[in-house]
């Protein structure tokens, strides 16, 4: 896990854009009646502010809330798994349910239809996403981590 903030950007920027290029393909692709050339295209357009709305989102309001779940529900005696999935979990459960009415809103879907369709939205982004993070975003973004703190012992070592 990151040990200072610049670690923590780098991976939270890690994780951010996995997510949401794959979920806003998946989403996207639904949208537009499946996965071709012009749902890619509009994944690709669409991404600069998904990802910015999502990076902030993260950052200055679930993060925060996710700590606070995290203080109640993992110990210091749990194991380093145990931390991940319940911080997984309430991510993608946070992320979810808002970022579900940001992309519909996004992806030009008025706060009617939004609302009314929330409850097929939410389940498939919510169950998507938790696989997602677990199988691959966070596993991709844990080990750049690992490389860049190896990086940096190396480096702290060769300084002393």
């Amino acid at each position: 896990m990151p040990r200072n903030k610049k670690e923590g950007i780098i991976f939270g920027i890690c994780i951010c854009a996995i997510m949401v290029f794959f979920m806003g393909l998946l989403n996207i692709s639904i949208h537009l009646g499946g996965f071709n050339l012009e749902s890619i295209k509009t994944n690709f357009i669409a991404f600069p502010v998904t990802f910015i709305i999502a990076f902030i989102l993260e950052n200055l309001v679930i993060g925060k809330i996710n700590h606070m779940l995290l203080d109640k529900f993992v110990s210091e005696t749990d194991s380093k798994n145990a931390y991940i999935l319940f911080n997984c979990f309430f991510i993608v459960t946070l992320m979810s349910l808002v970022m579900t009415i940001i992309g519909g809103l996004l992806g030009g879907d008025n706060l009617s239809t939004v609302i009314s369709e929330f409850f097929i939205r939410w389940p498939r982004n919510f169950c998507a996403a938790f696989f997602l993070n677990i199988i691959v975003a966070g596993p991709i973004s844990r080990f750049i981590l690992k490389l860049i703190q190896s990086k940096s012992k190396i480096t702290a070592d060769e300084v002393l």
